[in-house]
């Protein structure tokens, strides 16, 4: 059962979590398909918590995190975003310094 103690157990367990509409093999709306290449080309492993898994997912996710839409981006426990946001980060070299960071530090 997802609430929000396990989103945040979840989100504090991986360095990079993305709770997105479908699995990283099978996205399932073009938000989630582009940050999922997003992370897929920064070349670090990455969670997917698929939203459509449990129907609980998404009301805990937006009450934890306070952000209505999917995907969302955790680093090491911190909300990023989404795609949008994400492909602006990628672009810029931050998401990859941001990233990369938090993997030299673990």
């Amino acid at each position: 059962m997802w609430d929000e103690t396990k989103i945040k157990e979840t989100v504090d367990s991986n360095p990079l979590t993305l709770f997105a509409k479908g699995s990283k093999e099978q996205p399932m709306c073009g938000f989630s398909a582009r940050a999922i290449e997003i992370l897929t080309r920064v070349g670090k492993p990455f969670e997917v918590v698929n939203i459509f898994d449990d129907p609980n997912i998404r009301p805990a996710l937006v009450n934890f995190s306070n952000w209505p839409t999917t995907p969302q981006l955790f680093i090491k426990g911190e909300l990023i975003g989404g795609s949008d946001i994400m492909l602006e980060m990628f672009e810029s070299g931050e998401l990859q310094k941001k990233i990369d960071g938090v993997f030299a530090a673990s």
